[in-house]
């Protein structure tokens, strides 16, 4: 799945954004020079404002020249929606600040990008870097897994910001036959501890999507979600309430992309279950929309719940763009 200008070093200002994050920087990290835009969720004379369960509540294009730029993965928004960290899936963090007018997502800025370390402090790169979901707390630790060398790893990014360096999660040995492509792409971390591990397109005999249920000192729980066709999993979170919400995207040459959201209920995710759960949103390209894939939730100031996506641009643009969306959760 899968570069303005480059500021080298640390200026005054780069530090000033790095310190929302961290008390070390990497020596690569860097300023990032990113365009914003607001986007609508739809036009034409059926423009709509809503889909299914989702209501709109802003869309940022996001454009830059750097090289690096492209390729967002995963995403956590702070409980108050004031910070973001993505990943990129050519193994780079993203941090910055979100703003917002009259309840809506208005703006981004203080961006800034550095490579993902490995647990010497070496750059991540290539096959090493391939970096696809993203779980934990800004302010806490952090979960971070990879495809094709399938694996997780936790940064204690509240600790050591852009500068934090892995621990390895044990993971199941049957993780080591997924094929490259179709890994870990969507993690969770649940209120109880556990780590919900899905993966993209690693089915069962059933043709369900194979994940595992993960806690220190446990043993692996497999688990699996009933996989509604055409769509593959891309991300998951647990909802304020417990619930758990999947994102799934589907494309064809035909139709074009989509994705989809599902609402499964808490009390299901247990060892060897089979997820499945109500569909609270099917959006197709009558929507301005993209490659969504990671999937952030939060409760807002009047206790509503507060969806964000995030576009993968596969490094394509401006064939694709990076779309960065908030939502309102009805119920």
């Amino acid at each position: 799945m899968k570069r303005s200008t480059i500021a080298l070093g640390l200026a005054a200002s780069a530090a000033a954004a790095f310190a929302l994050y961290a008390t070390a920087e990497p020596r690569d990290a860097r300023v990032l020079n990113v365009q914003v835009s607001s986007l609508p969720f739809s036009t034409g004379e059926d423009a709509k404002s809503y889909v299914g369960k989702l209501r709109h509540r802003g869309t940022l294009k996001l454009t830059s020249d750097d090289a690096d730029f492209g390729g967002l993965s995963g995403l956590i928004v702070s409980d108050d929606g004031a910070r973001f960290l993505a990943i990129t899936d050519n193994s780079n963090w993203l941090t910055g600040t979100l703003s917002y007018r009259d309840g809506k997502l208005t703006g981004l800025k203080g961006t800034s990008i550095a490579p993902l370390l490995d647990s010497k402090g070496r750059k991540l790169s290539g096959k090493d870097g391939d970096a696809e979901g993203l779980a934990g707390s800004i302010d806490g630790d952090v979960f971070v897994s990879f495809e094709r060398d399938h694996r997780i790893w936790r940064y204690g990014f509240g600790k050591d910001g852009l500068a934090a360096k892995p621990v390895v999660v044990p993971t199941p040995a049957e993780l080591k036959g997924v094929p490259d492509n179709k890994g870990l792409e969507g993690i969770a971390l649940l209120s109880d501890g556990r780590l919900l591990a899905l993966t993209e397109a690693f089915h069962d005999d059933g043709g369900n999507i194979r994940g595992w249920l993960l806690k220190d000192g446990a043993d692996p729980g497999a688990i699996t979600l009933a996989r509604r066709m055409p769509f593959d999993l891309t991300d998951v979170r647990q909802l304020p309430d417990g619930d758990v919400l999947t994102l799934e995207r589907r494309f064809n040459r035909a139709g074009g992309v989509g994705f989809e959201m599902r609402r499964i209920e808490g009390a299901d995710v247990a060892g060897g279950a089979t997820l499945d759960g109500a569909v609270v949103a099917d959006v197709g390209m009558n929507f301005i929309i993209d490659n969504m894939e990671g999937l952030s939730v939060r409760k807002g100031e009047d206790g509503e719940t507060l969806v964000y996506v995030v576009s993968d641009d596969n490094f394509n643009a401006p064939v694709q763009q990076t779309l960065l969306m908030m939502f309102e959760l009805k119920d």
